[in-house]
């Protein structure tokens, strides 16, 4: 399946295809021989390929449908014919038109290289021929109809007049349907139809112009070109959905937008510090290299001033994976896959924010419950201290009247005391004083 083994399958089926037409111009049968020996080699090159495929693929790989036809070319044109039925004394002369059709197999190389850009159109056309089977059947029922429509109408209006019955030419050209038919398939091929078929006519009868024109405006002005518009648009609704080429080109693209970005911001970094500040971005948008490196990418100067600030996540300078991935995906309009990345970024930013609401109502709720308990223990403690303050008074009046007790007993003892010292000295003395009886 590699290229290289295709390209070389490639140039044999080229070289048998030469072989084919010039044996087919060869005067006499002088080279026979040679020609039967190259054919019997060709042969058994495109059998042996055959069998290396399905030793490499499985015998499924037969029956994909474009290798069901390369199947059918190897064995109905080369195995058959020439290791079956001729050994057999069958002849198989009528056969050999059918080798031409080994051309067809360039078809399978031409699938294996259309990724390669420079076959990109060869590829088109290629699809566009095998996907247009169905729009070309349909196109012949229509054209048949109209052409049966027409021509019946052309051979009452010209071939079963009077003014006509004697003219060779209109009996040659519309003396029965089928003759009308073919006529009108000339007319709608624009072939010479001006002077051997319409004016021939007119000649006789100035009127039937109007016929011609009215065919001519129905079968090819709208007819044709409507047939022309539609395998145009079949053609390039297959390259638009020829997904692996658009990957590919995209790819390309993607490389080709690196490589200019690369530039733009080896442009923009003065310093060589590989990385970009503000000052450095906001003053190279006025160079001249670096405003047509943004043409080039299809970005406008006066959408760069609103990029720093979408870039910058905050360390206030920008790497080159930043710079190009961002710009990159700035580029154009915002695509399907850009669109749905949005979307799920949003959808789980909604998330977040919907688990950070139930927190913070968590929070709010452990905060009222905090409150009520600050509240109630600040009761408690108003309590609590009511009744300190009542036993400190309590207590003050305790202590109070104790120290008056004590005072008071102070007091007595001091009292007795003097009274106690003041006693005999007041008696000694009456009795110095008093007379003896």
């Amino acid at each position: 399946s590699s290229l290289r083994y295709e390209m070389l399958i490639a140039v044999l089926i080229l070289l048998n295809c030469l072989m084919i037409g010039v044996e087919a111009s060869w005067a006499d049968d002088s080279a026979d021989g040679i020609f039967n020996g190259l054919e019997q080699f060709f042969v058994f090159i495109f059998f042996a390929e055959w069998c290396m495929r399905v030793l490499a693929f499985g015998i499924v790989w037969v029956f994909d449908r474009s290798n069901a036809a390369d199947t059918f070319l190897v064995f109905g044109t080369g195995v058959i014919p020439k290791w079956v039925l001729q050994p057999l004394g069958w002849e198989v002369g009528p056969l050999r038109i059918l080798t031409v059709l080994r051309a067809l197999r360039l078809a399978r190389i031409v699938r294996t290289v259309r990724l390669m850009p420079q076959f990109k159109e060869l590829w088109m056309l290629i699809q566009g021929l095998t996907q247009s089977s169905r729009p070309l059947l349909w196109t012949f029922v229509i054209g048949f109809v109209m052409l049966y429509v027409f021509g019946v109408a052309a051979t009452e209006l010209i071939g079963r007049r009077d003014v006509f019955v004697d003219d060779e030419v209109a009996q040659d050209l519309f003396g029965d349907p089928f003759k009308a038919m073919f006529t009108l398939f000339q007319l709608l091929t624009l072939d010479t139809w001006g002077y051997t078929i319409a004016r021939p006519i007119m000649a006789k009868d100035w009127d039937l112009c109007l016929f011609f024109v009215f065919f001519i405006m129905v079968a090819v002005f709208v007819f044709w070109n409507l047939i022309t518009a539609i395998i145009v648009e079949n053609a390039m609704a297959i390259a638009k959905d020829d997904k692996q080429q658009q990957a590919k080109d995209v790819e390309a693209q993607k490389k080709k937008d690196l490589r200019v970005l690369a530039d733009i911001f080896l442009e923009i970094d003065e310093d060589g510090s590989g990385e970009l500040s503000a000052d450095e971005f906001f003053g190279s948008l006025e160079k001249p290299n670096v405003v047509q490196l943004l043409a080039i990418l299809e970005l406008q100067v006066s959408d760069m001033k609103d990029v720093w600030d979408v870039l910058n996540d905050g360390s206030d300078v920008l790497t080159i994976k930043e710079f190009t991935d961002g710009l990159r995906r700035m580029k154009g309009p915002a695509k399907a896959r850009d669109i749905s990345d949005i979307l799920k970024r949003l959808r789980q930013t909604s998330a977040h924010n919907a688990d950070l609401k139930k927190q913070v109502e968590q929070f709010n709720y452990t905060l009222a419950a905090l409150s009520q308990d600050v509240e109630q223990i600040q009761g408690d403690t108003g309590e609590v201290l009511g009744l300190f303050k009542e036993m400190f008074h309590r207590l003050q009046a305790h202590v109070e009247l104790g120290k008056a007790e004590d005072r008071l007993n102070a007091a007595k003892q001091s009292k007795r005391r003097e009274f106690q010292d003041d006693g005999p000295q007041e008696d000694g003395s009456d009795e110095e004083d008093s007379p003896v009886p």
